[in-house]
């Protein structure tokens, strides 16, 4: 007598299998899309650095501060014509603090802050910049050092 078709068991082994593979795929799919958010962001604050300077060079004078999600407009024309704050994973907020008796430009204090309510996003953003430039993570944003108080960044 020849058997046709498969046993319950070995079906249910395949579909286990399948499943296993399936939860790995995705697994690997979340990660990888996380780094590519995070090489975005790290591609967005370098370009937000390189503009402020580029201002700075030209005019004397560092862009004013702008609400969270604003693109500053002194910092508009040094940045690509596309170029947002705000994105749908993460919202980036020029700071411009001048110390309380004003001084020099070496006294400034500029920065971007990223805000992402992605955790992971946040972690994996904080991994990837690593030592390659000043950064401190506070709750759900990470606040990239342009110019810190001793004038460097």
């Amino acid at each position: 007598m020849t058997r046709r078709g498969f046993t319950f068991v070995e079906l249910l082994v395949v579909m286990i299998v399948i499943g296993i593979l399936a939860g790995l795929g995705l697994l690997k799919y979340m990660d990888l899309k996380h780094r590519a958010m995070s090489a975005q962001a790290v591609a967005d604050l370098e370009a937000v650095r390189l503009a402020g300077y580029s201002a700075w060079y030209e005019t004397g004078a560092w862009p004013a501060d702008a609400g969270a999600g604003v693109v500053p407009p002194a910092l508009a024309p040094y940045l690509s014509g596309s170029f947002s704050f705000s994105k749908p994973e993460y919202t980036l907020d020029w700071e411009n603090f001048v110390p309380p008796g004003g001084g020099p430009t070496a006294g400034m204090q500029l920065g971007v802050v990223l805000v992402s309510s992605n955790a992971r996003l946040t972690k994996v953003l904080a991994q990837n910049l690593g030592n390659k430039a000043p950064f401190f993570v506070i709750g759900g944003s990470l606040t990239y050092v342009i110019i810190g108080p001793d004038g460097r960044s």
